[in-house]
């Protein structure tokens, strides 16, 4: 996935310090039995032996990913917390052994499946530093925009995936096919492939959620299309970003 913006990554952080979080990650998870494993993207707050246990072997006795891969994919994304899994001592006692001796007190994922088999990951995790340590906030409002940094993340990876196919295909022509875009709607897919959700994007141009919706429900229908990875991926292709 290429680096993230600057925006995304001020992003992570102040919903880090508004859930009263302190580490924050970002991964893929493959349950795929001859890939299996999972690879970060970002981690802040984690260090760099959590992060190395987590990926070496951790991640195999997590119940949070058991639970996703058990439910295969979704038409949704998944929040779970940790509060879910307490108390259940039929799997997962050497990830709570761990997790517990680290410091970890709270944890909340939201997970984005691509396939029944791979799925990309963020946490919230609240880490006992030494000092006392409240309960992670999980509001409404930290859940969505927790949500949508995920998805909007997905989204970036799947399209960095699909680029070099395209590229190799053959070109279409904006023209050939009487396609363009207008001043506003080329706005909101410059702000759309900068990673930004529909609150940002409606903030930086001064627009309701609900005409950025609009938006992009007139975009899908005049590509032919039915999620923005794929709307991205039509208007690069066609030359019109």
């Amino acid at each position: 996935m290429p680096a993230f913006t600057n925006h995304q990554h001020q992003f992570a952080q102040d919903v880090m310090a508004r859930s009263g979080a302190n580490n924050f990650c970002l991964f893929l998870f493959s349950a795929r039995p001859e890939q299996a494993g999972v690879h970060f993207f970002c981690h802040y707050g984690m260090s760099a032996q959590i992060k190395t246990v987590y990926s070496q072997r951790l991640w195999a006795h997590d119940p949070f990913l058991n639970y996703i891969k058990q439910q295969g994919a979704n038409t949704q994304a998944t929040v779970l917390d940790r509060g879910q899994f307490d108390g259940d001592d039929s799997q997962g006692d050497s990830y709570w052994s761990y997790i517990n001796r680290v410091g970890y007190r709270d944890i909340v994922s939201v997970i984005h499946p691509y396939t029944p088999e791979i799925f990309l990951v963020g946490g919230l995790m609240g880490q006992d530093r030494g000092r006392e340590y409240g309960e992670i906030s999980a509001s409404h409002s930290v859940i969505d925009d927790i949500d949508n940094f995920v998805g909007e993340a997905a989204t970036e990876l799947m399209s960095s995936l699909i680029a070099p196919i395209l590229s190799a295909a053959p070109v279409a022509t904006a023209v050939g096919q009487g396609l363009s875009l207008s001043p506003r709607e080329r706005d909101v897919v410059k702000a759309l492939q900068a990673g930004y959700g529909n609150k940002q994007i409606a903030a930086a141009l001064s627009l309701s959620e609900y005409t950025i919706e609009n938006h992009f429900k007139r975009l899908f229908r005049k590509f032919s299309v039915h999620n923005r990875t794929a709307l991205l991926a039509a208007v690069q292709q066609l030359g019109l970003l």
